[in-house]
């Protein structure tokens, strides 16, 4: 982390700071605190953070959460989970500006999960000395969710429910923990919404640890407010014959970053990434990754596509790194932007760096409109402008869709993205 420029070191870190400070913190948190406190925030001068300014977040003063009014989360959940069979009856855990909330959770029930919090716990993954959001959370957060799939259990399906709500006072933060391990032949799949309305920020650490031949699926949902500012830091560890899957989909938020680090460290294991940054108005969405091979026989692939409308902003920065041990190694990485303004922005930077000579890896972008020969084609046809587009845009997203397995998190990010069976017009 590098010491950012005079403008940052006002009210935003400090505020946020003070919750802590001289309270009875653990030795890890002190750490992370003296980091942030030494270090302050990167500005664009940093590599990383070329594409995405953190400025907004010294703008505003912080303050601690209040209780949430759970009337709200009853209403949310009757709107957005009750009405759907297959997604209510999941076992769910629900977290509303940062506390769990037991009367809508059915998770803690649920005998194939073995779920505990833990107050001052970290998960082994998190690298603080790096990752500014990472120590941000180390230093403010205070609880650990810790899910355990024990060895061979098929634990189908969870869903996770994270709901934010601005507060008049300032802009109110969430720093919550979530650590998973998936036991030898393991299995599990997690879906995870995010929404709420007002203006906050959440910062949350995910570390996941999938077990020798486990199977793990997560498919996340960001529909925050609009008002809200989202950053997230996902670390997982692959063991040997390890699968996992992701799907996001990021479309709320004014303000998102989307870390992931992923470390393949048992052979023949599997890792895939696939993403839709749907973006419009101002919204500013920046996904990063590092896909880091460590071992022999392995293979990765990541996928993210952009559509960006207005004065949109979408960023991907995607990383392969492959070890010198790592021979056989299969990696591909491609970004896609669909540009639906001439004012729309996308910055890509897809990176390989490799150290073994026997792979079979690759990276590449695209940018672009929407063709207008398909455009004319089916407007030709009688099908209106604005219809015709979205049949193309519909195209554009389906196939990432397909890809996943989980049958109740597919119909939702469908309906999520506007994707539909397209008729034969032909």
């Amino acid at each position: 982390m590098h010491k950012n420029s005079e403008e940052s070191k006002d009210t935003g870190l400090s505020s946020l700071l003070s919750r802590v400070k001289g309270k009875n913190t653990s030795s890890e948190q002190e750490k992370a605190i003296r980091l942030l406190s030494e270090a302050g925030l990167p500005s664009r001068r940093v590599e990383n953070w070329k594409y995405t300014d953190l400025r907004w977040f010294n703008q505003h003063q912080f303050v601690k959460p209040v209780p949430v009014n759970t009337q709200q989360v009853q209403e949310w959940l009757e709107e957005n989970v009750f009405p759907l069979p297959n997604l209510s009856e999941l076992p769910r855990l629900i977290i509303a500006n940062g506390q769990i909330i037991k009367e809508f959770s059915t998770l803690f029930d649920d005998s194939n999960c073995q779920i505990d919090i833990k107050d001052g716990v970290y998960g082994s993954l998190g690298r603080p000395q790096k990752d500014i959001m990472t120590t941000l959370n180390y230093a403010i957060g205070q609880q650990t969710l810790q899910l355990t799939i024990s060895k061979g259990q098929q634990a189908g399906t969870i869903l996770f429910v994270y709901l934010g709500y601005g507060q008049d006072d300032g802009l109110v933060s969430f720093h919550h923990r979530l650590n998973i391990e998936l036991q030898d032949h393991a299995q599990l799949s997690v879906i995870e919404m995010n929404a709420g309305c007002g203006e906050y920020f959440t910062n949350p650490v995910c570390e996941i640890k999938v077990g020798p031949r486990a199977n793990f699926e997560y498919n996340k949902l960001l529909n925050s407010s609009l008002e809200s500012y989202n950053c997230a830091n996902l670390y997982v560890s692959l063991a040997d014959h390890a699968t996992y899957r992701q799907f996001l989909i990021s479309k709320g938020s004014k303000f998102s970053r989307q870390e992931v680090y992923i470390d393949i460290n048992g052979e023949w294991s599997n890792a895939s990434f696939q993403a839709v940054q749907k973006l419009a108005d101002r919204q500013h969405a920046d996904i990063t990754t590092v896909f880091s091979h460590l071992v022999p026989h392995c293979q990765s692939d990541q996928n993210v596509k952009n559509i960006l409308t207005d004065q949109s902003h979408g960023v991907f920065q995607g990383k392969v790194f492959v070890h010198q041990k790592a021979q056989k190694t299969n990696a591909q990485q491609q970004n896609q932007a669909l540009l639906l303004s001439d004012q729309a922005e996308i910055n890509t930077k897809p990176e390989l760096e490799i150290y073994a000579d026997d792979v079979k890896c690759s990276h590449g972008a695209t940018v672009g409109a929407l063709d207008e020969d398909q455009l004319f084609f089916l407007m030709a046809r009688g099908i209106p402008f604005h219809q015709a587009r979205d049949i193309l845009i519909n195209a554009f997203v389906a196939q990432a869709v397909e890809d996943v397995n989980d049958p109740i998190a597919k119909q939702l990010l469908k309906e999520q993205l506007g994707v539909e069976v397209v008729e034969d017009i032909t």
